[in-house]
């Protein structure tokens, strides 16, 4: 049974020891594999155990390395320093540093040694391993070189971007400075352009608006929904459907396509009355024709000053007209009725002893007629003068018009010796009216006048008045020599008489005197009349009090 136990333990042996053999022989095998050289030493420095890189590195055989120490391999080191770094060794367990390694052949070359403390089995070891770090210190230092150049290369840059940027920094304030300029300056141009009285616009090639002021905008009275617009084509259907003229609007646009240097002035009439003054030019960039210009002045009320100031002359000259018509008709009146009182005085100085009673009496009645005409022209020069100069004034008060005209025609009848027939005619309700009860009797008895003047003797003359819902109307009608329809365009006027009036004695005064009571009265005066047929004037008045 024992030496049952012996066997066993005799074969658990032999396959422990089959396996350290072979862990070992596999432990040797990875450290001759190794690049580093490896150096098993005992305590006192005894080589116990080298790799094939160790013999490589130090050119001796294996058999020869086992015979040396350590201080032997590493010349440098003595006994000395190998028991300084023996002791560190065990202390700290390991430890590593570069140093230049000298060969027994003399060779030299900076090596990497790592010592490492190892206890087996109360026994005590040092591990060392030395690197060959000279390819390592090549490319280091070739690095280095390298890192170098790229450091002189980065601080040269460095110092070119550093010039750089403070030339960019320098730049940037000088373009800030351009651009806070140009800003003022565009501010400067916008705002005179927005201060200027005219509208203006400019459009380029592409049929874009380049640029428009605020006052463009109101004179054209450019709807907000096209204010944000850019494209010309839709302003320019909103400027054909305003002016009279589309054609003349238009006719730049044209001259623009064929990129034409150009300058035109023209006048643009718009369909709301206002007149605008245009002023086109090429637009230009520098020697560049891009588009065109349009400036915009509105002209109306300069027109309107013109054409007031044109009609003020027309007047003047018409007023210098009348006025020397007015004094050769008033020359010739007087002169006239002036020469009668002058020969009627002198024929009764000369015959008053020997002409009967009845004789003196038919001149004293010519002298007698001629004052009354004189009298009567100067009351109708007073009027028209007063009348003219707005001192004639009209006193409005309510008045039976139908009580009125009755009294009117009893006075004509009596002045006429009934050599005509007078009738009154009263149509609708009998209201007061607001009227100057002088200035119409002086209407009303010119017009009678006129029409008896201008009749066969016992001819008919109607005076009617018509009441209605505003108004009232007097109309009177005759059947006398008619005025024809040239005549009746300035009948009114001051001396004017129809060319049908024959030796008909008048001065052309009178109608020119009821129309302007008329016009005092706010009311309107209208002829019809046909040539031999006889004339109806119609006078309407407002019926109610002003």
């Amino acid at each position: 049974m024992i030496l049952k136990n012996k066997l066993s333990e005799l074969q658990s042996f032999q396959v422990s020891t089959l396996q350290l053999e072979e862990e070992l022989q596999l432990t040797k095998l990875l450290m001759e594999h190794l690049t580093d050289a490896v150096f098993w030493i005992t305590p006192n420095g005894q080589v116990i155990y080298v790799n094939y890189a160790a013999c490589t590195l130090e050119g001796y055989s294996y058999e020869e390395l086992l015979s040396m120490t350590i201080h032997d391999v590493i010349l440098d080191w003595t006994l000395e320093d190998w028991s300084n770094y023996w002791k560190t060794i065990k202390q700290q367990g390991s430890l590593s540093f570069e140093s230049l390694h000298n060969t027994l052949k003399g060779q030299c070359f900076p090596v990497e040694i790592t010592a490492t403390y190892i206890k087996c089995e109360a026994k005590e070891y040092g591990c060392i391993l030395i690197r060959d770090i000279s390819k390592y210190k090549q490319a280091s230092f070739s690095l280095h070189k390298a890192n170098q150049v790229i450091e002189c290369k980065a601080e040269e840059f460095l110092t070119k971007l550093k010039y750089v940027n403070q030339q960019l920094s320098h730049e940037r304030a000088e373009f800030q400075w351009v651009k806070a300029k140009l800003e003022n300056s565009l501010s400067l141009l916008q705002a005179t352009l927005e201060s200027t009285t005219d509208g203006i616009i400019a459009i380029g090639y592409d049929g874009d608006i380049v640029s428009l002021n605020q006052k463009f905008v109101q004179m054209w009275q450019i709807p907000d929904s096209m204010i944000a617009s850019l494209d010309h084509n839709q302003y320019l259907s909103f400027y054909k459907d305003q002016v009279k003229n589309a054609k003349i609007c238009c006719r730049d646009i044209y001259l623009v396509d064929n990129h034409r240097d150009f300058e035109i002035c023209d006048t643009l009439e718009l369909k709301n009355g206002r007149i605008f003054k245009r002023y086109s030019k090429s637009l230009r960039l520098g020697e560049e024709i891009i588009g065109v210009v349009w400036s915009f002045r509105d002209i109306t009320e300069c027109q309107q000053a013109k054409e007031e100031t044109r009609r003020i002359l027309e007047q003047e000259k018409q007023l210098a007209e009348y006025r020397s018509h007015f004094v050769s008709m008033v020359s010739h009146e007087f002169r006239s009725s002036l020469n009668i009182i002058s020969y009627s005085t002198s024929l009764l100085k000369r015959h008053i002893h020997h002409w009967s009673e009845e004789k003196k009496l038919q001149y004293l009645q010519r002298l007698q007629t001629a004052v009354e005409q004189i009298s009567r022209l100067m009351d109708e020069f007073l009027i028209i003068g007063s009348a003219e100069a707005g001192k004639l004034q009209c006193e409005l008060k309510p008045l039976d018009l139908n009580l009125f005209c009755c009294e009117i025609l009893a006075e004509m009848r009596l002045q006429t010796n009934g050599r005509y027939a007078f009738s009154f005619f009263s149509k609708g309700d009998c209201k007061a009216v607001w009227v100057d009860k002088k200035l119409l009797q002086s209407i009303l008895t010119n017009l009678l006048s006129n029409a008896i003047k201008y009749s066969s003797m016992g001819s008919k003359v109607d005076l009617i008045l018509f009441y209605e819902h505003e108004k009232v109307i007097l109309q009177i009608k005759d059947r006398g020599i008619g005025i024809s329809v040239l005549d009746q365009e300035q009948l009114f006027q001051p001396f004017y008489r129809g060319e049908n009036v024959g030796d008909i004695p008048g001065n052309g005064l009178g109608l020119a005197i009821v129309k302007k009571l008329v016009d005092l009265h706010h009311s309107q005066i209208n002829v019809t009349s046909e040539v031999g047929k006889g004339s109806t004037f119609t006078i309407t008045l407002p019926l109610e009090q002003p």
